[in-house]
């Protein structure tokens, strides 16, 4: 048996403050999928507190931009607003950009070199159709980072995620710490009581097992679905599925994302850690353009699906939360099937301690 955090690790301002100078702040941070900014678009980013503006000009260029006007500094756009405007102009002067961050106008000050004053930057970086930013003046080599950090996202290449379109997102407030949900998803011993569909679906899961010990892919077996939903054999599939059409495959990226890829939907999630006690969790459901545009489409089923057991998973991920809060916790324990879980601690142990 194996430690878990401490208390402390879950619960103090002060472990906060430090995960987000040096994990939040200094690494790269999944902030949403291509197909949330059309081009000539923007959208706004929490980033641990950080407001990011990510912005899609007409040639389809995504810039990350500090949301901040360069004149007074007032905050450009709200939070979490999707708009479609084709510029930014700051709402108390009216100063003016570009979706390229280029100042473009500066109404009653004539004297104002444009050049001189371009919105802040942030690094950006786009695989397989998913954003990552990275808010660090400066930021680790991608490439590197992705391959420690992302080691489990990097198998889904063979599919073609960045091609799908994003048909809703459901968003939620988790009263937890980041690392609890993430620890959450790392596990099923608690599958068979708290998600008796989801085990329906997913026989394996009785076990307490979260992976095959029989597979060597990190794949599970479907029961007679090929999605997180009954009654969706006939909807077009992902790209690059090929012949596996009733396994389904999830993996986490660190700090704050994990995918779940069945043969018709990718589920990005995206947790938007706010303190030490709440998340907010955003899950982003995509399907291929010929399923979206195939009559009679409907993927409320597989949504209605995969916001329940979310719905499920939260409610144990605050119990947690309340319960790591007294003051005789220390620890808990980890056993041989929580081998993910102290994957995760050890590399997050890891990275707390190099900074």
């Amino acid at each position: 048996m194996e430690p878990t955090l401490t208390r402390d690790d879950y619960t103090s301002e002060a472990v906060w403050q430090a995960e987000v100078a040096r994990i939040f702040h200094e690494g790269w941070f999944v902030a949403g999928h291509v197909s949330q900014l059309a081009p000539g678009s923007r959208r706004v980013v929490d980033v641990a507190g950080e407001n990011v503006l990510l912005t899609r000009a007409l040639d389809g260029t995504i810039h990350a931009l500090a949301n901040t006007c360069r004149h007074r500094g007032a905050r450009l756009c709200e939070t979490h607003v999707d708009s479609s405007q084709g510029s930014v102009m700051c709402p108390y002067h009216a100063w003016t950009y570009a979706l390229d961050g280029r100042l473009i106008a500066t109404p009653h000050l004539d004297e104002v070199e444009l050049a001189d004053y371009p919105l802040w930057r942030f690094a950006v970086n786009v695989w397989n159709g998913i954003i990552f930013v990275c808010v660090a003046p400066r930021p680790p080599d991608f490439a590197a980072w992705f391959e420690r950090h992302g080691a489990e996202f990097a198998p889904f290449e063979r599919y073609d995620i960045a091609s799908l379109r994003v048909v809703h997102t459901s968003e939620c407030d988790v009263v937890a710490n980041w690392k609890i949900v993430i620890e959450n998803y790392l596990e099923c011993l608690h599958c068979t009581r708290v998600h008796p569909e989801l085990v329906d679906i997913v026989p394996l899961y009785r076990s307490g097992n979260v992976v095959d010990p029989d597979r060597t892919d990190g794949g599970v077996a479907l029961h007679g679905t090929n999605s997180f939903a009954p009654n969706t054999l006939d909807m077009p599939l992902v790209p690059g599925v090929g012949d596996d059409l009733s396994s389904y495959y999830g993996g986490v990226c660190l700090p704050n994302s994990f995918i779940d890829i069945t043969a018709t939907s990718v589920i990005l999630s995206i947790l938007h850690p706010t303190g030490p006690g709440h998340t907010r969790m955003e899950m982003i459901y995509l399907f291929s353009a010929e399923a979206v545009e195939s009559p009679g489409f409907d993927p409320t089923p597989i949504i209605e699906f995969s916001d329940l057991v979310a719905a499920q998973d939260n409610v144990v991920c605050e119990r947690v939360q309340q319960g790591v809060a007294s003051i005789r916790f220390t620890h808990g324990v980890l056993s041989s099937k929580d081998r993910s879980v102290v994957d995760f601690l050890d590399t997050y142990r890891g990275v707390m301690a190099s900074s």
